[in-house]
């Protein structure tokens, strides 16, 4: 499906990438976790707080919502796609009829 994202230019390649690093196996879900974990919990010294400090803590959080809108952006469009093809979504069979 994602494939298919980037052949219609719905995606970009960096965008693709990101997906495929951090969303599409267990390693790379779980190292995305942790990161930010670590990222959106480390508090810096009073000292460290300064203009300098601020714009370091806020550009590495910058990167992680931006890697997160990226991954949110493309799952959306998976479901759109699936929809628009009648493929059902993923962890979700399609119910059969009685």
């Amino acid at each position: 499906m994602i494939d298919d994202l980037l052949k219609l230019k719905k995606i970009s390649q960096p965008e693709y990438d990101l997906y495929i690093l951090f969303q599409t196996n267990e390693l790379g879900r779980k190292t995305l976790d942790r990161m930010m974990q670590d990222t959106f919990m480390d508090e810096p010294s009073d000292k460290e707080f300064g203009g300098v400090g601020f714009a370091f803590y806020d550009g590495r959080r910058s990167v992680f919502r931006d890697i997160h809108r990226t991954i949110l952006k493309v799952q959306y469009l998976i479901k759109e796609l699936q929809n628009d093809t009648g493929q059902p979504e993923p962890d979700k069979p399609k119910r059969k009829r009685k």
